[in-house]
């Protein structure tokens, strides 16, 4: 049974009651909103193309950086090997909660550098403060917007200057639910839109798999992932390579977030395991792995995994993979296969979209287990959907005056 769905085509009311009106239909409309939000950046693909030509690949000393608060920066993680890739230059993730206190050792003045800022609302105080200090500090500075809400302040940024590229996501991508589901994964398709620039049509191709896989993983597994859901793990660690590692950061915030901080969680790399993180595998930790289809990654990654299997270690084991064999079942409990039958293209490096839904319906189901409304989960209102009581200060006037002088917030 389709237990999402399930979820999702409840009456209102009874939805409303258990705190889910929002984030089941949120995590079950995303295969259709990355095709439609495809569908709208293809309208403009000439466009695009030319402000990237013009602000970035035409420069002699390009530096794109990508931006984003919470999830919205574990968007950077998940797409900063891809952009590299297939840009062939210097990409580089940084938070905007990092550029707003260590902006100098951040922001290359001498450089020609493009933000792309990723925000659900646009009007987290950081991502503002970012662009302002990048335009401030730099000598040249582009913008790329990408954003779920036409009314946020980023949004509205295109009016005011030529260099900045805004790129507006679909109503229904500014999700009303505490966690960032929707908006998280299709900003992330944009992202990867702006990296196959110049091979539409390749990445029309992997889109239109990815939508259909994910479909099929919702129809297939999500009874699996709330059987998971429903055991009595307390903390659960992912992991992942590459792309697939902002995958597992993200989909650690997602199953902390929804269930209120009471499921304890960690996120790392196959490699990075081994050097103290794998201390924190006890007889109650839930291990997800995000296994690549790299036969030379995945090597590495079956070590790992072998290595915590002898040692006996976890409550649970789950795979996310393209296909399984009897090595990789012999070292997991469940195992979520998204390409059993060979028939999509799905390269690792685009796969961050589909994989980090496993995590929402983790956090989704765990939540509902520990009789927790998905929709708000922070009981005591700690966790906001939008962050609140940042304060902006202007550096400038502190350097001269030394006193700090709140620019807004």
């Amino acid at each position: 049974m389709n237990y999402l769905h399930k979820l999702a085509s409840l009456p209102k009311e009874e939805r409303v009651e258990k705190g889910i009106e929002y984030t089941p239909l949120e995590i079950e409309s995303q295969p259709q909103l990355w095709i439609k939000n495809f569908e709208m950046l293809r309208k403009r693909e000439e466009e695009v193309r030319a402000f990237i030509t013009a602000r970035i690949f035409s420069k002699e000393s390009p530096r794109v950086i990508l931006s984003g608060a919470g999830s919205s920066a574990f968007i950077g993680l998940a797409c900063e090997s891809l952009l590299r890739c297939k840009w062939r230059l210097d990409v580089d993730a940084r938070a905007t909660t990092d550029i707003i206190t260590h902006w100098s050792s951040i922001l290359l003045r001498q450089a020609d550098n493009t933000m792309i800022s990723f925000s659900r609302s646009g009007n987290s105080p950081e991502s503002i403060g970012a662009v302002a200090l990048a335009s401030q500090f730099c000598e040249s500075a582009n913008h790329i917007i990408v954003t779920c809400n036409k009314d946020g302040r980023l949004a509205k940024l295109r009016n005011e200057k030529d260099n900045v590229l805004l790129l507006l996501l679909s109503e229904e991508t500014n999700d009303k639910g505490l966690a960032m589901t929707c908006s998280f994964t299709t900003m992330l398709m944009v992202a990867q839109f702006l990296a196959f620039v110049n091979d539409l049509e390749e990445y029309e191709g992997i889109i239109s798999d990815l939508s259909r896989a994910t479909d099929a993983l919702f129809e297939d597994y999500s009874h699996v992932i709330k059987e998971i859901s429903e055991t009595g793990f307390n903390r659960t660690l992912f992991m992942g390579s590459g792309c697939l590692y902002g995958c597992s950061v993200e989909s650690s915030l997602k199953l902390q977030e929804m269930t209120g901080g009471n499921i304890m969680c960690k996120a790392d790399t196959f490699m990075g395991v081994r050097h103290g993180p794998e201390a924190i595998i006890d007889d109650e930790t839930l291990v997800v792995y995000f296994l690549s289809t790299d036969p030379f990654v995945r090597r590495y990654e079956l070590d790992l995994m072998k290595e915590i299997y002898e040692k006996g270690i976890g409550m649970r084991k789950i795979v996310v993979c393209n296909r399984t064999d009897s090595e990789i079942e012999r070292y997991v409990d469940y195992s979520i296969e998204f390409d059993r039958d060979n028939r999509f293209n799905i390269p690792d490096s685009c796969r961050p979209v589909m994989d980090v839904t496993v995590g929402q319906m983790m956090g989704l189901f765990k939540s509902l287990n520990l009789n927790l409304k998905p929709d708000s989960p922070s009981e005591r209102g700690i966790i906001t959907r939008v962050v609140r009581g940042v304060k902006m200060y202007d550096h400038e006037t502190f350097r001269k005056e030394g006193r700090f002088k709140v620019i807004f917030g």
